[in-house]
């Protein structure tokens, strides 16, 4: 696991806020200009620091990235693309991704919530991906399906040089219709 600044730009952020603010407040009350060079710093510092965690990508960021350009595949009803994110040696997906891409065809396919824990004891490293989705299907004429919310359990394995996805299951459908 990386450092967790790494995870999200927020504490790095305040930390640069706060400390702003306390070196502001010394400016205003001693009238020195002195300051100034602190400040200086300290923004550096914070900009440096929220670039850094831009550029980085930690495991967790990388498996998410995984999974939404799967979803996006799903959306543009591209089989190839999809079958990029999925790993050679899955069992299930696979066969449950062709029959379903055969049968229907996506106008809509978000994840809206997603919460991904990985696995570094495991060699090579797991990931799961919880999510809850949000899927628009219709049939090969252009009938709309189904509308509605998807909760999956999303299992990766990094491969090679990136996350991939190894099975799912699909925990509960909820129809908003």
């Amino acid at each position: 696991m990386g450092p967790w600044f790494l995870e999200h730009s927020g504490p790095i952020l305040l930390t640069g806020v706060i400390v702003e603010v306390v070196l502001g407040s010394l400016l205003v009350r001693s009238g020195r200009g002195i300051w100034l060079w602190p400040m200086l710093g300290v923004l550096l510092l914070t900009l440096g620091g929220v670039g850094l965690e831009r550029w980085i990508q930690t495991p967790k960021e990388q498996a998410a990235s995984t999974l939404y350009a799967a979803a996006a595949a799903l959306e543009a009803n591209d089989v190839d693309r999809l079958f990029e994110h999925i790993s050679p040696t899955a069992q299930y997906t696979p066969q449950r991704a062709r029959s379903v891409l055969r049968q229907y065809r996506f106008r809509q396919a978000r994840i809206l919530h997603l919460e991904i824990e990985i696995n570094q004891l495991t060699n090579p490293p797991t990931a799961t991906g919880h999510l809850l989705g949000l899927i628009q299907l219709e049939d090969v004429h252009g009938q709309p399906i189904y509308t509605g919310r998807v909760s999956l359990e999303v299992l990766l394995r990094w491969e090679k040089d990136r996350w991939r996805i190894t099975g799912h299951q699909e925990d509960a459908i909820h129809q908003d219709w």
